[in-house]
């Protein structure tokens, strides 16, 4: 026996089959209630959108660190761990955030432990630090708390803008850190530059990331200002060394709090404030 099927047949048999199907609604992952971090960026992210202080189940030793924290106070009686398994394993976290860089292994420990691991993306720019900061919330259900914080940082990296004389001159301005780098495009110091009314100088040489540099390369390419970090552990008197280098005897240096310049959180653009007034402070200096 041989059926006839015409076209609009099978046509309304699809739409029936489409509609009659049942539908699968894929549950929201639980709101973890304990929650480890493993960087200070989001210790420092953590403690500004999560109202519940008991859900932090640890944050790093850094977050009380005065010279490099921007969070002490807030970070104060939350427990405090290291990036060791059998540490973190041991409060039993439904998450814990890791930068890029973090040792591979440790999160393949983690996550076969039934951990729920967040991997922070790489931070190679300003907008990258929203990124995470939406990625931090979006994980501990603090969506719009995430969101303000983002929002915070861009009003706070446009007012320091708006106070730039309209006139001013654009400095060119080349970071030095310890022991002797400097930084170029693809750098959160490079939009710290940029959004402060300045020129980064080895970023428009054609730098990108972190490059070594020597005296030489300061003295040859002459900027205007040289910018560096307060925070040297490993070097703590390279600012002192500074100002004693014949290198650097006819430059203005200029030194932003580490815990500032250095931040991989919203804090950074407190940086920008601070690098607007040394800026343009050390040039109105300059003019009279």
């Amino acid at each position: 026996m041989i059926f006839k099927v015409s076209i609009r047949n099978l046509f309304a048999a699809f739409l029936f089959a489409l509609f009659a199907a049942p539908v699968v609604c894929l549950a929201k992952p639980p709101c973890p209630k304990s929650i480890i971090s493993l960087t200070l960026a989001s210790d420092e992210i953590l403690v500004d959108i999560i109202g519940d202080r008991k859900k932090i189940a640890g944050l790093t030793y850094f977050s009380t660190d005065p010279l490099i924290s921007n969070v002490v106070e807030k970070a104060r009686g939350i427990p405090q761990v290291q990036a060791n398994l059998e540490q973190v394993i041991v409060k039993s976290p439904d998450l814990v955030i890791v930068a890029d860089h973090t040792n591979p292994n440790i999160r393949a420990h983690l996550e076969a432990a039934g951990i729920k691991v967040l991997v922070l993306h790489k931070i190679v720019s300003l907008e990258s630090i929203k990124k995470n900061i939406k990625l931090v919330g979006e994980a501990v259900c603090e969506e719009a708390a995430a969101k303000n914080l983002v929002k915070k940082m861009e009003t706070q990296i446009a007012d320091a803008k708006a106070k730039i004389p309209p006139h001013a001159k654009v400095p060119t301005v080349l970071f030095y850190g310890a022991p002797g780098f400097t930084v170029g495009k693809r750098s959160t110091i490079n939009d710290i530059i940029e959004s402060s009314g300045a020129i980064n100088l080895p970023a428009r040489l054609g730098l990108s990331g972190y490059s070594n540099i020597s005296t030489e390369y300061v003295i040859q390419n002459n900027p205007d200002l040289v910018l560096t970090s307060s925070y040297n552990p490993s070097h703590p008197d390279f600012v002192g060394q500074m100002f004693k280098n014949s290198a650097f005897r006819d430059k203005k240096i200029i030194v932003v709090a580490g815990k500032h310049l250095d931040a991989a959180s919203h804090y950074a653009a407190q940086a920008v404030i601070d690098l607007v007034n040394l800026i343009f402070r050390a040039e109105n200096n300059a003019d009279r």
